[in-house]
């Protein structure tokens, strides 16, 4: 009976290594529900997937981010911590953009509309490879814009 299952064992784990080779050949995206991929690092929420929570796109984003925490204050724009919360008194939140131009604050992730995105890009790490993007140690949200005839 060992040696029998000894024979299996070479054949199994060459088809382990080679499917786990072939998942990170293929730009290293994987497919988690929907119109939701994580890909370099980032987590990718498309227009469609957007769509099935419609509203705000703080409300469509969250519970899809692992470890994103919203914390809202009165008469103030919500907290939006990607990664660790910092102890002391400082702003934690990422850098916002939209169709490449950065939002003064988070409140925008509230006042844009799920039917008027394209897609959302969230960079925990707050590292992107895109050109045009800094990188911010709280991460980065990247919300891309319908055009006007789709």
């Amino acid at each position: 009976m060992f040696v029998r299952s000894r024979s299996y064992f070479l054949p199994v784990l060459v088809l382990v290594l080679t499917s786990c080779g072939a998942l990170r050949s293929e730009g290293r995206s994987i497919r988690t529900d929907g119109g939701v991929r994580s890909e370099g690092g980032a987590l990718i929420i498309s227009g469609r997937a957007l769509d099935e929570r419609r509203g705000d796109i703080l409300g469509a984003i969250e519970g899809r981010v692992p470890g994103m925490r919203i914390h809202r204050y009165a008469d103030d724009c919500p907290q939006v911590v990607l990664r660790s919360h910092v102890t002391f008194q400082s702003v934690v939140n990422p850098h916002v953009y939209v169709d490449g131009t950065r939002a003064t604050d988070t409140c925008i992730l509230e006042t844009i509309r799920t039917d008027d995105t394209e897609s959302v890009e969230v960079y925990p790490m707050g590292v992107t490879t895109r050109p045009g993007y800094g990188t911010h140690a709280h991460g980065l949200i990247l919300i891309f814009m319908r055009s006007a005839g789709e």
